[in-house]
């Protein structure tokens, strides 16, 4: 299958943006999934503004905010009761981590249900772990750092950072605007990936 991608150049220039700051999600319970963000994946509470007049908690960790809303309307979903099935092109949160293999072995010692994956192309491997919050929002903690990234476009706007685990900071890299096949294949496998 070959797949034509057109370049489109738009007269409108880019937002001023700089990196994601937080995702929001309606939960039944605030805080039995804060202590889901805090145990399993390390995030902190932090303070919200105390204009809001509605139950719910922030976190912060890894650059990223949680933030938890209660919505007590989900109570009318049984996603507790029927778990989804854990699957790797539903909606999800990505975050990179150090090893996959000891991601594995905590959430087997936590006794929590998770679906693991291997992406491959041109011999570079990234791991994939998929389990659910109780929500049933999907979580996937990958290396995806091994994905190089390869901008389609010529034009190549990417602003990346890295970070140097040696320092604990964040690196600002330029944009590697090299052959988009890799990214492509990539996208192919991804798109049939299924399980």
């Amino acid at each position: 299958m070959i797949v034509d991608i057109e370049e489109v150049m738009s007269s409108y220039q880019a937002l001023p943006l700089l990196s994601l700051n937080h995702v929001s999600l309606l939960v039944r319970d605030v805080w039995n999934s804060v202590r889901f963000y805090e145990d399993v994946l390390g995030f902190c509470l932090v303070k919200r503004p105390s204009s809001f007049n509605f139950h719910g908690a922030w976190l912060y960790n890894y650059g990223v905010g949680i933030h938890l809303l209660e919505n007590v309307a989900m109570e009318d979903y049984d996603a507790i009761n029927e778990p989804r099935p854990i699957n790797p092109k539903d909606n999800h949160i990505s975050f990179q981590c150090t090893d996959v293999e000891v991601v594995k072995r905590r959430l087997e010692e936590m006794g929590m249900r998770y679906v693991s994956a291997v992406v491959e192309d041109n011999g570079i491997k990234v791991d994939q772990v998929f389990f659910h919050d109780p929500d049933g929002y999907m979580i996937e903690i990958c290396n995806c750092e091994n994905i190089p990234l390869l901008p389609i476009s010529s034009t190549c706007p990417l602003k990346l950072h890295n970070i140097d685990t040696s320092h604990n900071k964040f690196t600002a890299t330029s944009c590697g605007c090299e052959t988009a096949e890799m990214m492509e294949s990539l996208s192919k496998d991804m798109l049939n990936f299924s399980f």
